[in-house]
């Protein structure tokens, strides 16, 4: 065993498991990302922002943050609803994301996300990180 630069093994790495996924489930095998980013802007600066990428009929939001001075006017509800509709407009049949307890998991839930999973502990004691999901219809 030994260690080695991590971007070279991640490519080695990422081939076995396409190899494994194109055995195992060759319809999986396309795993093409549509990125995809919106940002809020206030003279120029960017005040709001997400960004995820499309795959597999699902869309992850991966970041997404409002500056505090700017949180409670609508922003993030704007952004996740632009999120939503380019979802639907790939025919996404799903979004999902993490967050953590001390973030936003009330204002998903609000949004119509649901948990479908936790880690307690994490990222210290009595934290915990949220995996949460909306259906598109």
């Amino acid at each position: 065993m030994e260690r080695v630069d991590y971007e070279q093994a991640k490519e080695a790495i990422s081939k076995h498991l396409q190899t494994d996924t194109a055995a195992k489930r060759p319809a999986f095998i396309n795993r093409e990302k549509t990125l995809i980013c919106f940002v809020i802007r206030d003279e120029g600066e960017v005040v709001a922002g997400i960004n995820g990428e499309m795959f597999w009929s699902n869309m992850h939001i991966s970041l997404f943050a409002v500056h505090p001075n700017y949180q409670g006017r609508g922003f993030g509800s704007q952004l996740l609803q632009r999120m939503e509709t380019e979802a639907h407009s790939y025919s996404c049949r799903m979004i999902y994301l993490e967050t953590l307890s001390w973030q936003a998991p009330d204002f998903y839930t609000k949004h119509g996300f649901e948990i479908v999973g936790k880690m307690d502990g994490y990222p210290i004691e009595g934290e915990c990180q949220y995996y949460m999901r909306k259906f598109l219809v």
